[in-house]
């Protein structure tokens, strides 16, 4: 992992300038059982903050005779130390991980586990590896010591579609789409729990920085069609109903039908960013900042749909 020369510079300004002695912040982790050995540590619903040390996400966590299988990782170094902590401590190590994408909330705490496999799919290890330094960059600019240490690890082994055994607990992977190029989701097939990942928000808006909507809106039909016994979103609380498919559709939606329409009347994107979030989604965590950074992220498509095109070409 090449260290990019604003890190460096840091590095040596903190050596070089005293500093009051202080704690260095902690994670602070309330794991709760879900299901007949599945864990659940639910990130805050808020965005990437120094208030809540990037740890956004959720984790979940397998049961296996030889240790967990684990979820996503966390984001940074020292969130995911803090993971392997508990997965040491009470499910008697780690067996092996996990990263549903390539989000960094969802894998910058993969060095934490870097002495066991970790999985995912093989387009979000070649997207993991190609945004690490400018993620990572960003990442040191919004939490500043709580990065201290963390070096993106992408992951080191590629896992497909269909069925895995770890450890021998029994899993159903599914290569999906939509909230990024490549979403990992699989189902526990001993308690049926769906583990979504960020294909599924609940009571989060969900953010879009590498959306296709249809692509979204497919993975959520296939995911609203299957027999499972409970969920675990990529952001919000486990639950055992269709709550999580219903509210990221419908906000899909919303959010497409508000930028078309803004489109349409031709308005700028100063406009759409000032009538803020969609009243019914207003008050979902994350928000108005996830629907500012969408709006943002996603105009320019809608913009091109919305609008004729002179000289036949964009």
């Amino acid at each position: 992992m090449r260290v990019s020369r604003r890190q460096t510079l840091l590095g040596a300004a903190a050596a070089l300038l005293p500093v009051p002695a202080r704690a260095a912040p902690e994670y602070r982790l309330d794991p709760r059982q879900v299901a007949d050995g599945v864990w659940l540590i639910e990130g805050a619903k808020d965005s990437i903050a120094p208030a809540n040390g990037g740890a956004i996400c959720n984790v979940a966590m397998l049961e296996t005779p030889e240790g967990a299988v684990v979820v996503d990782t966390g984001g940074t170094l020292r969130h995911g130390a803090a993971l392997r902590a508990f997965a040491d401590e009470r499910l008697g190590g780690v067996a092996a991980s996990l990263n549903t994408h390539h989000h960094p909330d969802h894998w910058f705490g993969n060095g934490a586990f870097a002495d066991r496999p970790i999985q995912a799919l093989p387009s979000t290890i070649a997207a993991q590896k190609a945004g690490a330094q400018a993620l990572s960059d960003g990442l040191y600019r919004i939490l500043g010591s709580w990065m201290q240490g963390t070096a993106p690890l992408a992951a080191t082994a590629a896992v497909e579609g269909g069925d895995l055994t770890i450890g021998g607990r029994g899993l159903t992977v599914m290569a999906l789409s939509g909230h990024t190029g490549a979403d990992l989701a699989l189902i526990d097939q001993r308690t049926g729990t769906l583990i979504a990942g960020d294909l599924l928000f609940l009571d989060r808006a969900p953010s879009f920085p590498d959306a296709d909507l249809a692509a979204w809106r497919a993975a959520l039909a296939i995911l609203g069609g299957l027999p499972v016994s409970g969920t675990v979103p990529g952001h919000g609380p486990f639950h055992r109903d269709s709550r999580a498919v219903v509210q990221t559709l419908a906000y899909l939606d919303a959010f497409a039908a508000r930028m078309d329409a803004a489109a349409s009347l031709g308005l700028t994107p100063a406009e759409a960013l000032a009538a803020g979030p969609m009243p019914a989604f207003a008050h979902l965590g994350a928000n108005p900042a996830e629907y500012l950074r969408a709006t943002v992220q996603q105009w320019r498509a809608h913009e091109i749909s919305a609008l004729p095109v002179i000289g036949g070409s964009v």
